[in-house]
Formats: C-alpha cells, sequence, structure tokens
C-alpha cells in the first residue's frame, strides 16, 4: 500500500501545480480550450516531470496532504501569473488608447479572457500574446515549471517564501507602469488632437464636432498606433522577458 501511495504522490503533486500553472499562464488559460484538454495536456506533463523528480511525497488521507495539495497549486499559480501581469498590462494600455480614440464602449469578444473587452485592449493582448509564443514563451514557462522542483521541492513542503510574494507584487506594479508608458505616445498624440479639435470648436462654433471629432480621433488614433509599431515591439518583448525573469526570481528563496 505504501508503493502504491508513492507512486500516487510521484504523480499527483506534479499534476497539482502543472494544473495551477495552466489555469492562469497566456496560452493556456483561454475559456476556448476545453477543461479536459487542460487536464490531460496538465496528467501528460506530470506524468513526463514525474520520472525525473529528486523528491517527492507519499498521497494519503491527512491535513498534511491537503496543505501540500494548495502549496503545490499556488506555485503553479505564481509562475503564471507572473506572465499574465504582462498581458494584463497589455490590455490596460490598450484601454488607455481605446478611450482616447473614441473607443469608449466599442467591445470586441476576447478569446484570452472569455469577455468583452474595449477593441484596443483585445489588439495589444493579441499582438503580446504573438510575439510570447514568437519568442517561444511558453517552453521557457515550462522550462521554468521544471526548475521550480528543484528550487521548491515537494517533499519539504515550503511552496513560494514571502519574499517571492512581495517581488511578485512590486514587480506586478512595474509591469502595469510600463504598460502606461507603452500608451503615452498614442495618448500624447490624442490630447493633442482633443485639445485642436477643442479650440476649433470654440473659434467655429459651427463646426460640427460630433460628426468630424470622431473621425479625426480614430483615423489619428489609427495611425499614431501604427507608427509606433517600431517602438511597441521591442518594449513588448522586453515586457515579457521581465514577466519570465520574474517567473524564475519567485524560486529563489531567501539566505538563511
Amino acid at each position: 500500500m505504501s508503493d502504491v501511495a508513492r507512486w500516487a504522490g510521484e504523480l499527483f503533486w506534479p499534476f497539482l501545480r502543472v494544473l495551477g500553472l495552466l489555469s492562469v499562464a497566456p496560452g493556456f488559460n483561454s475559456p476556448l480550450i476545453p477543461a479536459r484538454v487542460k487536464v490531460a495536456l496538465a496528467l501528460l506533463t506530470a506524468i513526463v516531470l514525474a520520472g525525473g523528480l529528486k523528491q517527492s511525497a507519499p498521497l494519503d488521507v491527512s491535513w498534511d496532504t491537503l496543505l501540500l495539495s494548495v502549496e503545490q497549486v499556488l506555485v503553479g499559480l505564481a509562475i503564471g501569473l507572473a506572465m499574465q501581469l504582462v498581458m494584463t498590462a497589455m490590455a490596460l494600455a490598450g484601454e488607455f488608447v481605446g478611450v482616447q480614440m473614441g473607443f469608449g464602449i466599442a467591445s470586441l469578444f476576447d478569446p484570452q479572457s472569455g469577455f468583452e473587452v474595449p477593441v484596443m485592449s483585445n489588439f495589444f493582448s493579441l499582438t503580446g500574446s504573438v510575439l510570447f509564443l514568437a519568442m517561444n514563451g511558453h517552453l521557457i514557462l515550462l522550462g521554468v515549471l521544471m526548475k521550480s522542483f528543484d528550487a521548491v521541492p515537494i517533499a519539504t513542503g515550503m511552496g513560494i517564501s514571502g519574499s517571492g510574494w512581495h517581488a511578485l507584487a512590486a514587480s506586478g506594479a512595474m509591469l502595469f507602469q510600463l504598460g502606461v508608458w507603452l500608451a503615452l505616445p498614442v495618448v500624447a498624440v490624442l490630447l493633442a488632437v482633443h485639445l485642436a479639435v477643442a479650440l476649433v470648436s470654440r473659434v467655429a462654433p459651427q463646426f460640427n464636432i460630433i460628426s468630424v471629432g470622431f473621425a479625426v480621433f480614430l483615423w489619428v488614433g489609427i495611425a499614431a498606433t501604427v507608427a509606433v509599431v517600431p517602438l511597441f515591439v521591442p518594449a513588448v518583448q522586453h515586457m515579457i522577458e521581465g514577466g519570465l525573469a520574474l517567473a524564475g526570481a519567485l524560486l529563489q528563496r531567501p539566505p538563511i
């Protein structure tokens, strides 16, 4: 019976950690992917990882097993959340741009979240997802997950340290700041256009700002977005690299 519990633990604990990652990580957390597919993918990944684990813990019915299960899920969630923060910052940048373009009430279905989001947020999020996959970010994220079994062994029951969660919160704030900076060039151009249209409407009251202004904001916003694409791609790559580095930093333990 002890051998069965040990074998079950070698598969069950990695399964929980992988499932926690897949539930929030970009590219895997889409509601378009059926839950059965995610569970099957987590199970296959756990089978591959189980053979290389140096330490594990037997599976039994106890409070320790429950706590250890929660810890494994939290480790996977933390690694995936570090990367998901980048995509959320991208969506925030798109929302800033969309509001200035007049798309505040225009929404599209976002396959990443399963909800309706502003048009430009959807564009920025999809751009970030494409770059994430183009940079093999999904493979790097799985590599970080594999290293987590050495940095945070299952048998110790340590989980993510307090300094790791603090780094996640601090870096999350920095990534959102980068998202604001990402939208700043387009927002600055649109703000100047808003001021120009306001001055024209004051000088020429007969100017129909409602019918003409929206088209002006729309086309200027599109042109400004296209113009900053050469700067946009390296900035997004830097944000993705920062998210991946954050995922790895979560596994570092403070010196005793």
